[in-house]
């Protein structure tokens, strides 16, 4: 690795999480029936619920004045950038080609022996510019490997799973991989939207 990918990033990706944006409070949820139990906020907002029924988790929607936590993302940016696939970094349109969509990944311990076919990620895409300033700066960037995806598809996300008491939702555990259609989505606050990547090539970036 490189001494410039171990330096401070000078670019503030745009699904990056900053120190002072707060979450909703816990006092905030409530438990609707439709027939089933699920978990869902006082005051529902349009954009609470994806189209898939989940909860997402809130986010303060202020001015963005506070220290970037580049480890993290921001609930909000990173689903609007992975489900309309805009780059992770300038939040303008990823790049695709003949071979589809530019996403940088690395094997995970829970990926499929096929990797990088069938395998989930929660990184949004990326334009080209983007990408090769990720891996010029990003801490991982030697684990990158650059794949063009013809067929991302939506999977599922990951976030807090709750526990109803019989007057509250207790905060029970963080859930990194659920499909879409598990029953125990009714109880989870998604805070992570995640793509299957499908019909996949290892390329070099332009």
């Amino acid at each position: 690795m490189s001494k410039r990918t171990l330096s401070r990033p000078t670019v503030e990706p745009f699904v990056v999480a900053y120190d002072d944006e707060q979450g909703g409070p816990l006092a905030d949820l409530t438990i609707e029936l439709t027939p089933k139990p699920r978990l869902a906020y006082k005051v529902m907002q349009p954009d609470d619920r994806d189209r898939r029924g989940v909860l997402w988790a809130r986010v303060d929607r202020g001015p963005i004045k506070g220290r970037p936590i580049f480890a993290f993302m921001n609930s909000e940016r990173q689903r609007e950038c992975m489900y309309d696939l805009l780059c992770q970094v300038c939040a303008e349109p990823a790049s695709r080609n003949e071979d589809g969509w530019l996403f940088l990944d690395w094997r995970m311990p829970q990926d499929p022996p096929t990797w990088p076919e069938g395998s989930l990620t929660n990184m949004p895409p990326l334009c080209v510019a983007c990408a090769r300033v990720a891996v010029e700066q990003c801490p991982n960037a030697d684990r990158f490997v650059p794949l063009r995806v013809k067929l991302p598809r939506l999977w599922g996300v990951s976030g807090t799973a709750y526990t109803w008491t019989g007057a509250s939702w207790l905060s029970n555990d963080t859930i990194p991989w659920l499909r879409y259609g598990d029953e125990r989505l009714n109880a989870v606050l998604a805070s992570q939207l995640i793509r299957e990547l499908c019909k996949v090539t290892v390329v070099d970036l332009p």
